[in-house]
């Protein structure tokens, strides 16, 4: 059976980015806007002990941001042409800058949506893009260690989270969110909240679109609920940065187990 709810006009007007100078505010119609399993959830999350907004700048370092559509290094349809700083080789040799003269000259690691997990970040699907790219567009597109990235756009790939958590550059596209921490060492709560019932209800609430033409735009995202003061915040946060840890090293255990095999090792 189809939800069903009634709200007030008054309830369908929503404020905007205070950027927007021509409309302070705008009408929201789409049926998850107000259906009560999603507005049940943002008002639960925001009674909360603790809770803060995903753009408040006491919580976030800059307000919310898109990455961008990348130039590509490598050839997709050649895995032989995928390097870029941090890459691991199939010798299990992670690649570094390749300095000269001082100035790091090799690719970096590019993002798209498929990458982000429940969590992790899968770097089996990363691409690569020029440095000269990755120097220009950092400032709009880099993530870097302590980053939440929220994938925002596409049915089936909308709303997933992860932490970034290596120390070699990336870059995201455009259908990804960076969320940038004041303190990195809660993202890993936030990623599990976000992750959870209320905080999957909380990003469906604001979802824009239709068949399959779906996105949330960083200002919505924004307008989520972190409940900051739960108890076991830190603990979950652990628990979650540990299991993720355990992916990483699960995933180079069997790219190195396979790649014994291509090398005709023995086991």
């Amino acid at each position: 059976m189809a939800l069903f709810q009634i709200r007030s006009l008054q309830e369908t007007l929503l404020d905007l980015a205070a950027g927007d100078q021509e409309h302070r505010q705008n009408h929201i119609l789409e049926p998850e806007f107000h259906q009560a399993i999603y507005a049940d959830a943002c008002l639960n999350a925001a009674a909360k002990r603790g809770a803060m907004r995903l753009g408040d700048l006491q919580l976030v370092a800059q307000y919310p941001f898109r990455g961008t559509q990348p130039e590509y290094a490598d050839d997709e349809n050649d895995p032989t042409t995928l390097e870029y700083e941090g890459f691991i080789t199939d010798e299990g040799v992670r690649l570094d800058a390749a300095l000269d003269r001082g100035n790091a000259t090799r690719s970096v690691c590019a993002l798209k949506s498929v990458s982000i997990r429940a969590g992790y970040v899968d770097f089996g699907s990363a691409r690569s893009a020029p440095r000269n790219f990755y120097n220009r567009k950092r400032a709009r597109a880099e993530a870097v260690a302590g980053d939440i990235l929220i994938n925002s756009t596409g049915d089936g790939t909308i709303g997933r989270v992860a932490v970034y958590n290596e120390d070699f550059p990336a870059l995201v596209d455009g259908h990804i969110t960076i969320v940038r921490l004041r303190d990195p060492t809660k993202a890993w709560f936030i990623a599990a909240y976000l992750l959870s019932k209320e905080g999957q209800r909380q990003i469906y609430r604001y979802i824009n679109g239709s068949s399959g033409q779906v996105e949330i735009y960083p200002q919505d995202i924004a307008r989520i609920w972190i409940p900051l003061g739960e108890d076991n915040a830190e603990d979950i946060g652990r628990r979650l940065r540990e299991a993720c840890e355990k992916y990483a090293e699960f995933a180079a255990d069997l790219r190195e187990t396979l790649n014994m095999l291509e090398r005709g090792e023995r086991l």
